[in-house]
């Protein structure tokens, strides 16, 4: 899934400067790599098949899902990237990850494997970026596992979330979503 050279987030989204509203808008290629890695993962490590549904602004500090990780950008671009699943699913790509019966599987067991997830999703993204202008520093990871689940996000940065059905056999869908502080376009 690749979003277009460059995506502008709206017309809801809009910053104030003296005198007039000018639109935020964040670089594609900053997002790309975090999808990129995301689908790798999943389709790789748990043989998984997604499918995107939609690509839209984020508003509200509500996470898609009961368990997510989350990936801190920080030294040169502020943000967060974050993989959101609903339990059922989370349980059943963990399940495929160790290669084990999905009712063998603890919630401990759920948390490290998104934890694991969300690692491989920010090793994936931070070899795409090598040879890019973009310098920064990803986080390690941290899964936050519970029922809502709410990230809120500084005032001046915009959402951009993803949601893809985890694989055509199943129901459940996830999120990727990523949070930066736009450029004013």
């Amino acid at each position: 899934m690749e979003v277009s050279e460059r995506h502008p987030v709206g017309a809801t989204d809009f910053t104030q400067h003296p005198g007039r509203l000018m639109p935020k808008t964040i670089d594609v290629n900053l997002l790309n790599p975090f999808i990129g890695a995301t689908l790798e993962c999943l389709r790789q490590m748990a043989g998984l098949k997604p499918e995107r549904k939609r690509v839209f602004v984020k508003t509200d500090p509500l996470m898609h899902g009961d368990i997510c990780g989350i990936i801190g950008m920080t030294n040169g671009i502020t943000g967060s990237c974050v993989v959101s699943f609903p339990d059922a699913l989370a349980k059943r790509i963990v399940a495929r990850l160790l290669g084990d019966n999905e009712d063998t599987i603890s919630a401990g067991m759920v948390e490290d494997g998104i934890g694991e997830v969300a690692n491989m999703v920010a090793g994936g993204a931070k070899r795409k970026f090598v040879g890019t202008a973009y310098r920064f520093d990803i986080s390690t990871p941290t899964v936050v596992h519970g029922e809502p689940v709410k990230l809120f996000n500084p005032a001046d940065t915009v959402s951009i979330a993803c949601e893809f059905l985890g694989d055509p056999a199943w129901p459940e869908t996830f999120l990727i979503e990523i949070a930066l502080k736009p450029t004013d376009k």
